[in-house]
């Protein structure tokens, strides 16, 4: 019985369906690295709240809005970027993640 579970079609669907999965989010793990500008990095560690920038590789629409807005408050939006505040220094990591999101900037804290 065992055996024939092991050679299973059905296993070996869940088996790739999971490691793709898994290879995924060890690239979004390794990508936000890149994302995050060093300025907010170093911001992040300091600072119970910042202000940042988020770049997108398009023009944001309503769900892009809608989604980012659990992050922080949007402050404004200019062609493809984001401006956010009252980001908490853990959610700078989280945004990073969203595979949409290009690049984390230091915004304008006026």
């Amino acid at each position: 019985m065992l055996t024939r579970f092991l050679r299973s079609r059905l296993l070996k669907v869940v088996v790739v369906a999971v490691t793709i999965v898994l290879a995924w989010q060890a690239y979004l793990t390794v990508r936000a690295g890149s994302v995050i500008d060093e300025a907010v990095a170093a911001e992040a560690q300091t600072s119970p709240s910042l202000t940042v920038d988020v770049v997108l590789g398009f023009p944001p629409e309503q769900f892009h809005t809608l989604h980012l807005q659990s992050y922080g408050r949007i402050s404004g939006v200019d062609e493809n970027t984001l401006h956010l505040r009252d980001v908490r220094p853990e959610s700078v990591g989280l945004l990073a993640r969203i595979y949409w999101v290009q690049r984390v900037l230091p915004g304008d804290a006026s």
